[in-house]
């Protein structure tokens, strides 16, 4: 990528308040992109839903799900670490880009072998009719997949976050424009499918044409340096997709009711997903930032900018679990149809599950940005027999509900774990008033919203108004300010941030 190449010095990155408003303008950025991406994902999720049916919505969720937990098996951790050295600057970053992208390449097309030969035994065992055709189908995404990976690792190591937040938008405009090409042409499994694989490659071939890859070189220093970084964050980015995942595949082994319900369960859980934009939007400023600041042996910055995501985090998980819990039926009836709406029942406990995710992310990040790479990947690891045993306990007892209890447990059981150990290495990163003003809002939605009726199609216009009484309530106790949307505004001097 020759227009990106340059010198990279690890420099001191100004006052505090500097450094905080950078982390703030590129998470707007990505946030803004986020948006957008997660918009294509729901009108597609939407398409899908009602153009498939209940029972066939069920079997692509449980194969994205999957496809979801192999490309990040394929990335094997290597783009976050190709984040890190190039941040670093110890490197040349030409090198470093050429090894990371030998390393992804080779792994990717190893998987899609081993896959291809284990595809029978998975279908047999999630009971998925035809599962075979449609789980190779699916994996010949990996390598295109890897690349667009490793393209955004590279572009969050320059810290060009504005040209990720475009890359990410162009993302999900292709993937809704792939599955509108099908209506014309028919509608299945495999289409789709299909389609997933071309949007894929058509942006990857952008991104190759915008940022050609100058050489196919690996450095074995570079390799195994980006290897020992990339083990345990791998660790990490698949134990948490297991964890993301298990419930999902656990209820589609162990029930055994009608297929319709394992679609509603998918359809409740693709709504809970939308809390994944927190993540998605701060992890990689986070980790670039703090690994920028533990380089520069700012520690001061480093633990200003984990308060800042935890900020985000519980602002944006708090608002999203008050506003989406009411009327849940109403909201998923106009998302997928009314024959999705049972899934309201338990949709809290996963949007539950979701917000203590984003929290797990910050944690995790800001260990792994921090040097502390295998203790996080051991903590969710240790997680998971739980979690498997509570499906297996409580599936056949409660069935969906079961499985969306066991995903609260485990991240309610990894992140209170991992946030002991933050605030171990980096001392009080949490804010008392912020978790304080958040709790009243959310009441203070809760309220309103079971004041006011909303039916469909009226239902969107009242959880727009919801959304914004929040922010109104944590405007006017002080949480947020015009700062955060980029508008100018005058603090008192003096005031220090409470913590505990």
């Amino acid at each position: 990528m020759r227009e990106l190449v340059r010198p990279v010095s690890i420099v001191n990155s100004g006052s505090h308040d500097e450094a905080r408003e950078r982390q703030r303008r590129a998470t707007r950025h990505l946030l803004l992109a986020r948006a957008c991406l997660f918009v294509c994902v729901y009108v597609l999720s939407a398409i899908l839903a009602r153009k498939l049916g209940a029972s066939d919505y069920g079997v692509y969720g449980v194969i994205i799900s999957q496809l979801l937990w192999l490309e990040l098996l394929a990335n094997a951790g290597v783009s976050g670490a190709t984040c890190k050295l190039i941040a670093d600057g110890r490197h040349d970053p030409a090198e470093v880009e050429s090894s990371a992208r030998v390393l992804l390449l080779g792994s990717s097309v190893l998987l899609i072998g081993v896959c291809w030969c284990l595809a029978p035994a998975l279908a047999n065992l999630m009971r998925i009719p035809n599962g075979a055709v449609l789980l190779r189908i699916a994996i010949i995404d990996l390598p295109f997949a890897v690349v667009y990976a490793l393209y955004e690792g590279i572009l969050y190591g320059y810290r060009k976050f504005g040209t990720v937040a475009l890359v990410q938008v162009i993302y999900g405009i292709a993937k809704v424009g792939g599955v509108v090409a099908l209506i014309g042409l028919g509608f299945s499994i495999q289409g789709v499918l299909v389609a997933n694989v071309i949007s894929t490659g058509a942006v990857c071939a952008v991104l190759s044409v915008r940022y050609p890859p100058t050489r196919f070189r690996s450095r074995c220093r570079i390799a195994a340096e980006i290897s020992s970084i990339a083990a345990p964050m791998a660790l990490y980015l698949i134990s948490a997709q297991v964890l993301l995942n298990l419930d999902l595949w656990s209820f589609k082994i162990l029930w055994t009711g009608a297929g319709e319900v394992v679609g509603q369960y998918v359809a409740s859980v693709n709504l809970a997903r939308i809390l994944t934009v927190i993540p998605a939007v701060q992890a990689g400023v986070l980790f670039a930032s703090v690994a920028w600041a533990v380089a520069s042996q700012e520690a001061v910055d480093a633990r200003l900018h984990i308060q800042e995501a935890i900020r985000f985090a519980l602002v944006m998980g708090g608002g999203a679990c008050a506003v989406l819990s009411v009327e849940a039926s109403e909201v998923l009836s106009m998302l997928f149809s009314s024959a999705y709406a049972e899934g309201h029942r338990y949709l809290p406990l996963q949007l539950a599950g979701f917000s203590l995710f984003a929290l797990l992310d910050v944690f995790s990040n800001s260990l792994l940005a921090a040097g502390r790479r295998w203790v996080v990947g051991s903590v969710l690891v240790a997680t998971i027999p739980l979690v498997w045993l509570s499906n297996y306990l409580l599936i056949p007892w409660v069935g969906p509900v079961g499985a969306a209890t066991s995903l609260l447990i485990g991240m309610a059981t990894a992140t209170g774990v991992t946030g002991a150990m933050v605030y171990r290495h980096f001392g009080p990163v949490v804010r008392s008033s912020t978790i304080l003003r958040v709790l009243v809002a959310m009441a203070a939605v809760g309220l309103m919203g079971a004041a006011i009726p909303g039916r469909e199609p009226l239902v969107l216009v009242k959880h727009v108004l919801l959304g914004g009484f929040y922010l109104l309530v944590l405007y006017v106790s002080g949480e947020i300010t015009g700062k955060d949307f980029g508008l100018p505004v005058r603090e008192s001097p003096g005031r220090l941030p409470d913590a505990f």
